[in-house]
């Protein structure tokens, strides 16, 4: 019944220009949406779009983040696709519950990723965590990405559509060198699928991380991304301007960097308690009250 129109969103999410990943995830969204609704897309109204949305958060548990990505896409449709003029009142963007993510501390990091047995996940846990890579950006290194001579790595077009260089420690690039050698010296993809010519996927480092995190009795909540979220609060804790985080993150915004000063050791940093900065012996008292 909408195949039309889901063909021309296929060809309008082109044009737009927007990354695989984005196309992919509009698409799916807008059609699922559309097989639920079970009408014409040219007759469909904002109370079918609310009723979907509603679906989504009653009985399916989506979160905030999630259904505004399902809102994003059906906007799209709308906008470009059907021609339709958008009505943010009507369809109002979802608030979001913006929960701390899990910090490791330095040492869980190392337990972490010395105590990988595998040595493709271990040398792209710890390209993650040296660097502050998202996974997908892990996953789709090339070869000649790694600088040696430079100590940089190149991250090419990552989530917001731009080349960024962020660092390469030495110790990551020993891990890397012997990952290299023992997977039979990969010149294309840097960390390739064992079953195709492509990059291995974000859900296979996703799976393995889980397993092994379980095996190693870390909080539950601890996946790839932690790794960045790690480096970020670390190197605030090691002195590291905010302004370079930002660079090194490839974060468009200060406001995305922002809240890693949230997570930090404050210890570390040097924060003092300013009760901790009253003189001791102004603070004690004699036992018998003199």
């Amino acid at each position: 019944m909408n195949e039309k129109y889901l063909l021309k969103l296929r060809d309008d999410l082109r044009l737009k220009n927007f990354t695989k990943n984005t196309c992919d995830d509009y698409y799916r969204f807008t059609k699922r949406f559309l097989d639920f609704i079970g009408k014409e897309a040219m007759s469909i109204t904002y109370a079918d779009i609310r009723k979907f949305i509603f679906h989504l958060k009653d009985h399916e548990s989506k979160k905030a983040s999630t259904i505004n990505v399902y809102t994003a896409a059906i906007r799209f449709f709308f906008e470009y696709t059907l021609g339709y003029v958008w009505d943010s009142k009507k369809i109002p963007k979802m608030k979001r519950d913006r929960k701390l993510p899990v910090i490791l501390t330095r040492e869980q990091v190392n337990l972490l990723i010395d105590s990988m047995d595998n040595y493709k996940h271990k040398a792209i846990a710890s390209t993650m965590y040296s660097s502050g890579l998202r996974v997908s950006e892990a996953c789709h290194l090339r070869y000649e990405d790694i600088r040696r001579s430079q100590k940089m790595i190149h991250v090419p077009l990552s989530k917001n559509r731009q080349d960024r260089y962020t660092i390469l420690s030495d110790r990551n690039l020993e891990i890397l060198t012997e990952y290299w050698y023992r997977y039979g010296r990969p010149m294309g993809w840097l960390f390739p699928s064992t079953v195709r010519e492509e990059p291995l996927t974000t859900e296979a480092v996703q799976l393995y991380m889980k397993k092994h995190v379980r095996m190693l009795g870390l909080p539950e909540d601890v996946t790839p991304h932690t790794m960045r979220h790690c480096f970020a609060c670390h190197a605030l804790e090691d002195g590291v301007s905010h302004t370079f985080i930002q660079q090194l993150l490839g974060h468009r915004s200060p406001n995305s960097t922002d809240v890693y000063l949230q997570m930090t050791s404050k210890a570390l940093m040097g924060i003092r308690s300013p009760f901790d900065t009253f003189e001791r012996s102004s603070m004690e008292v004699c036992s018998d009250g003199r």
